[in-house]
């Protein structure tokens, strides 16, 4: 199966008014919505899966001969999508649907690599329009976002897989990806602004980037006042 992506090619100048006009908020709103792109293309999937297999129609995995298949319960006859009974795990009708333990890891690698495209230029592009850009800012927003964008693809996973190997119905494990996915993203976004995570380690990494600053000004120092005292050449292999 594959899905159909709409992309929207917009230029920098065009991008930069418009953050202009509604004061950076036009960012933060492609950012927020940025982050619910996949659990969409999760629930368009779920759909598809509901409507060919029914809310109760089932699969599971079964070894054999050494090879894992999911297993298909029903009437075969009546599905669009699986017209068989039996599909090895590994196939591409069956990962694309998120139906198995291998499904569901390719769901949750695909979502978190898709978010992470879609939201890292925008992270970016809103510390690159403030009036005052810090590095540190960014690093901090960046690496606090990948983090949260990771664990709530990891935690929707697990959940996805646990329930996948107590029942059997083929949608219960995408339809608990997507909720947790997304409870668990809501949750770290709160846990974030209440604690201030981000702000706290920008300010960790500006007084890190002082100290390292200040011990290289005091390391040149002493050279400077070593060759002064030595009768060196004042500079020397400092600056020239």
């Amino acid at each position: 199966m594959s899905s159909n992506h709409c992309l929207y090619v917009v230029s920098e100048s065009d991008v930069v008014e418009l953050a202009e006009i509604n004061k950076i908020d036009y960012i933060d709103v492609l950012r927020t919505t940025s982050g619910y792109v996949a659990a969409s293309l999760d629930s368009n999937i779920l759909r598809k899966l509901v409507k060919d297999l029914g809310f109760t129609g089932r699969a599971y995995e079964k070894m054999v001969n050494g090879k894992k298949y999911v297993i298909f319960k029903g009437k075969p006859g009546q599905r669009k999508i699986f017209t068989g009974t039996r599909y090895l795990s590994t196939n591409a009708k069956v990962v694309d649907m998120i139906v198995g333990q291998r499904g569901i890891k390719t769901s949750a690698i695909q979502g978190a690599r898709l978010t992470i495209f879609l939201t890292v230029p925008l992270i970016v592009l809103q510390h690159v329009l403030k009036d005052r850009f810090l590095l540190n800012d960014l690093v901090a927003d960046l690496s606090v976002s990948l983090i949260k964008i990771g664990i709530s693809s990891i935690v929707g996973a697990i959940f996805a897989t646990g329930v996948g190997a107590i029942t059997t119905i083929a949608a219960a494990p995408v339809a608990l990806a997507i909720v947790v996915g997304l409870a668990a993203s809501y949750a770290l976004d709160r846990l974030d602004k209440e604690y201030r995570i981000t702000e706290k380690l920008a300010k960790l990494l500006e007084d890190k980037a002082m100290k390292q600053s200040m011990k290289t000004a005091w390391e040149v120092e002493d050279k400077l006042r070593w060759q002064i005292a030595n009768s060196q050449a004042v500079g020397k292999g400092i600056y020239y």
